[in-house]
C-alpha cells in the first residue's frame, strides 16, 4: 500500500511513535514479554491493544517484518505471558482498509528507523 500523507496516516504515525516510546520503558510488561522471547523492541510498534477483563492482548509489529501477539495477565504476575509469532501474510488476510493503512505506516516507520544512522 502506498502512503499519501493523509491526516489518518499522520494520526497513526503519532500513535505508533508513542507506542514505540512506551516500549522503551524498562518497566513495561509488554517490553519484558517481548524481550524474554528474543524480540527487539527498539523497532517495534503496537498495532492493536485489546484490554480484556483478565488480560491485555497486544499485536506488535517487530522490525517491519513480522507480528507478535502477546497476552499479559492483568492480575497474576507469576503467570507467564503468552507470546505467539505470526507472519504478516496471515494478518493481512481480511484486514480492513484502515488497519492496512496503519500497518503500512508502521512498516514505513520501522524501515525509516531501521535505516537511521545512530
Amino acid at each position: 500500500m502506498k502512503l499519501i500523507g493523509s491526516k489518518m496516516e499522520s494520526d497513526f504515525r503519532d500513535e505508533l511513535l508513542r507506542s514505540n516510546d512506551s516500549l522503551q520503558d524498562p518497566d513495561s510488561k509488554l517490553r519484558k514479554a517481548l524481550e524474554i522471547e528474543g524480540h527487539d523492541t527498539k523497532n517495534a510498534y503496537v498495532l492493536h491493544w485489546t484490554p480484556e477483563q483478565l488480560e491485555d492482548l497486544y499485536t506488535v509489529l517487530i522490525g517491519g517484518s513480522y507480528l507478535v501477539v502477546v497476552e499479559i495477565d492483568k492480575f497474576n504476575n507469576s503467570k507467564p505471558p503468552i507470546v505467539e509469532k505470526n507472519e504478516l501474510k496471515l494478518y493481512l488476510h481480511g484486514l480492513s482498509k484502515m488497519n492496512q493503512v496503519k500497518l503500512a505506516v508502521a512498516q514505513d516507520l520501522a524501515c525509516t528507523k531501521h535505516n537511521k544512522v545512530p
